[in-house]
């Protein structure tokens, strides 16, 4: 029943068509990339970097762009760069405690007050060989922005390293709600994405056709009628890519050995 030895089908790896596989490269970001390290670079010479603001609808390679550079910085310099995520850890406690995790203290995950992360915070980060990046991804997500932002602010001021803050969000400047204190000593910029237009998505797609389908098993047109979709609904690369999986397992299901617009419209045409 659940036997996975058979090697027949178009899918050969559908780990590159989920929304957890990173890419090496951001496909059509260059700009925003490279803004992002303009943001963080700083750090690298030990100085004050630029805490940024990243926001744009879902599926626009905000997390992507700002993963690939947060690899990078850590790969090519003494700079500690941290990714959390506020889906999961979405409270001021569960925030800092993960932080203060991710920097090597073997801290339990609840019964810490706050005042005593912060303290060893301010610890870890004294001793780090370089500055610190943290990436708050889903931003507005987290319940006690003002506080947080507000800490790692105070962190960054009361130690002799350098601490940059990105943080990604699916709403815009006008929807993150921070005090004005916080506002003011975080001295945001701010970073929009845009949907990707159809021919960004084609290229997206067909990287990844090569990477989780057969040789040949899903015709360029295919991609081509995906991108042209998806584009003039949202823009949304996620979107795109779950189609091409779901096609990939129907085409699986039938029996089929190639994917070519015909057997795209009846695809699309299921009950």
């Amino acid at each position: 029943m659940f036997d996975n030895s058979t090697t027949a089908g178009v899918l050969r790896s559908e780990t590159h068509l989920t929304k957890n596989f990173t890419p090496q490269e951001p496909v059509g970001r260059d700009g925003e990339t490279d803004r992002i390290v303009e943001a963080v670079k700083p750090l690298t010479r030990q100085e004050r970097p630029e805490n940024l603001l990243v926001h744009g609808p879902a599926g626009v390679g905000k997390t992507t762009c700002v993963r690939h550079v947060f690899d990078r910085l850590e790969d090519e310099s003494s700079t500690m760069a941290i990714y959390i995520n506020c889906w999961q850890y979405d409270t001021r406690s569960s925030l800092l405690t993960e932080l203060l995790i991710e920097m090597g203290y073997p801290a339990p995950r609840k019964g810490r007050p706050v005042d005593e992360i912060l303290s060893r915070l301010q610890e870890f980060v004294g001793k780090s060989r370089g500055g610190v990046a943290v990436a708050l991804d889903e931003f507005d997500r987290l319940g006690d922005q003002t506080e947080v932002v507000y800490d790692l602010e105070m962190l960054s001021n009361s130690v002799e390293r350098d601490l940059g803050l990105v943080m990604v969000s699916n709403r815009g400047p006008r929807q993150v709600r921070l005090d004005p204190r916080s506002e003011s000593r975080l001295d945001c910029l701010t970073l929009g994405f845009d949907p990707y237009s159809e021919s960004e998505l084609v290229n997206i797609l067909a990287r990844r056709v090569e990477q989780a389908f057969r040789p040949g098993a899903v015709e360029d047109e295919v991609v081509e009628v995906i991108a042209e979709e998806v584009a003039s609904d949202s823009g949304d690369c996620r979107k795109a890519l779950g189609r091409l999986l779901s096609l990939g397992r129907w085409a699986d299901r039938n029996g089929m050995d190639d994917i070519g617009t015909e057997q795209y419209g009846e695809f699309r045409n299921q009950p």
